[in-house]
């Protein structure tokens, strides 16, 4: 019998630097990758004359992602719960309110905006979430992340989010 894949929340940063990286098709292979509407639109726009603008695949996207709608209430209940929600932008703030709705152990979640991991973790989800060089070395691939997508960066901000709370 197949072992269920583990679910996975992205973040628009997350998919970007996947596709920039390489390693987007192979997380979408051994992970159940979700996201928000908003999310997805946002994947999708951007100046693409910019030399560092980075297309994602809209057709794989499609395929394989499994895009979920937020409603105004499931925000509302999210930021009733941290303030820190309030200065995220839109696909993070959905994103965060969608997984604040879910089973606690039934998923990770990854980021790399600094934002978000503190409303994260505002919200319990700080043992939830994963960096996406961890989700790479899963795949067995070290791609050349940026700095704030590697598992030393998420643990010190985590960390940080942590004990300011105290």
């Amino acid at each position: 019998m197949a072992r269920a894949r583990q679910i996975v929340y992205v973040d628009t940063m997350v998919v970007i630097e996947a596709t920039r990286t390489g390693c987007w098709t192979s997380l979408l292979n051994r992970f159940d990758v979700r996201t928000v509407s908003t999310v997805h639109l946002e994947t999708q726009q951007g100046n693409r004359r910019i030399k560092s603008y980075v297309e994602v695949d809209a057709a794989l996207f499609c395929e394989k992602v499994r895009v979920e709608n937020v409603s105004a209430e499931d925000v509302l209940r999210a930021q009733a719960r941290t303030t820190a929600m309030a200065g995220l932008d839109a696909g993070e703030r959905d994103l965060l309110a969608l997984v604040a709705r879910q089973s606690p152990s039934a998923w990770l979640v990854t980021t790399a905006d600094r934002a978000a991991v503190r409303a994260a973790c505002g919200l319990g989800f700080s043992e939830r979430l994963k960096s996406l060089e961890a989700l790479a070395t899963e795949c067995g691939l070290k791609p050349d992340l940026n700095q704030w997508f590697t598992k030393h960066w998420l643990r010190a901000v985590i960390s940080q989010c942590l004990l300011d709370s105290l």
